[in-house]
């Protein structure tokens, strides 16, 4: 029995290692707005590292369904989960386990438009329990090409959480970003600050909030503030989501731009999504479908799409049940643009 438990244990953190370095230092890239390929991964949540692993001992015990509706900045998050996300060259990352808390990983890019990149990455996950599949603190950092990067997630309890983001570039800090949420029975706010000070006005500062009027419908909304440069301005977003079932229907529409998503499942396999995306700024929309395809047995995952700007993009990932080694096949071709990137990537551990 006890060994049975540290087998579970030890799958536990495997899952929260795998789910942190496909997300973390994505969202930490992407905050600071850099050009890097490892940067276009989706973002890190508190939810996506709660996720239980799967277990070969058979169903779990249902739980109880919780009426939170979620952030409000994760509204698109089930739709865009279903796109490809392309990337060129060749990626190669080996990740390995030093205890059952640490794990280090190292990551090679190499492509044609631009020389080859090497990070290092180290992961941590506390010992603080707050559920059975949730404990903190996790702290991930990244360095390579003179950028070094660091984020820290930290559940106070079970309805307070925080976020913590340092990019430092050439000794300077380029970008940092402060989030604090609170998770109600029925409702969460948010708020987060990015490159902000109280004590010297300047940065942007965000406030989120998002309710669950029924037991399918969440409607919310987003105040961005920024002060600096001797300028001020304020933007206000709004949005909901409606679910029902394995269908979900979500839009944030603000000044600047909308976004509405379409998302259903078929079946155990099969995944379909549907976004419109519209940017006041560059006075551009595009629509884009997009499915996945999970094929358990095989060991295989395929995320294709394609949109109204002629671009067509896939994504092939296979795993390897005899060894911990995944391979990736990336392709996107633009026929209105006659561009097309290829990629290749292999991952250890």
């Amino acid at each position: 029995a006890v060994v049975s438990t540290q087998s579970r244990e030890f799958q536990t953190f495997q899952h929260y290692f795998k789910q942190i370095n496909l997300r973390a230092m994505g969202n930490v890239a992407a905050s600071a707005k850099s050009p890097d390929p490892f940067a276009s991964l989706p973002e890190l949540t508190v939810e996506s590292l709660s996720e239980p692993p799967k277990s070969d001992e058979g169903p779990s015990a249902p739980s109880s369904k919780s009426t939170n509706p979620g952030s409000f900045e994760e509204l698109p998050r089930q739709t865009k989960e279903v796109f490809p996300t392309p990337f060129e060259g060749c990626k190669f990352s080996w990740n390995k386990m030093i205890t059952e808390r640490f794990q280090a990983s190292h990551s090679i890019m190499m492509s044609s438009f631009k020389p080859p990149a090497y990070k290092f990455g180290a992961t941590y996950v506390g010992a603080t329990k707050l559920g059975p599949n949730e404990q903190y603190p996790v702290l991930i950092s990244e360095y390579g090409g003179g950028i070094v990067q660091f984020q820290a997630i930290h559940s106070f309890s079970k309805q307070v959480q925080a976020k913590a983001v340092v990019h430092a570039t050439d000794k300077t800090w380029s970008m940092y970003q402060g989030d604090i949420g609170y998770k109600g029975k029925d409702f969460s706010v948010q708020l987060t600050g990015v490159n902000a000070s109280i004590i010297n006005p300047q940065g942007i500062w965000v406030a989120h909030y998002l309710q669950s009027v029924t037991d399918k419908l969440s409607l919310g909304g987003e105040l961005l503030f920024q002060h600096g440069m001797g300028a001020k301005n304020a933007a206000l977003t709004l949005g909901g989501r409606f679910r029902d079932g394995d269908t979900e229907f979500m839009v944030k529409t603000g000044e600047q731009s909308t976004n509405i998503g379409f998302y259903v499942k078929g079946n155990e396999q099969v995944e379909c999504a549907v976004e419109f995306e519209y940017v006041k700024q560059m006075g551009e929309s595009i629509t884009t479908f997009g499915y996945c395809v999970d094929l358990p047995k095989g060991l295989s995952k395929f995320r294709g799409s394609i949109d109204t700007d002629w671009s067509v993009a896939g994504v092939l990932e296979k795993r390897f049940e005899a060894f911990p080694f995944a391979f990736t096949l990336s392709g996107l071709l633009n026929h209105k643009k006659n561009q097309a990137k290829f990629g290749i990537g292999f991952t250890i551990g």
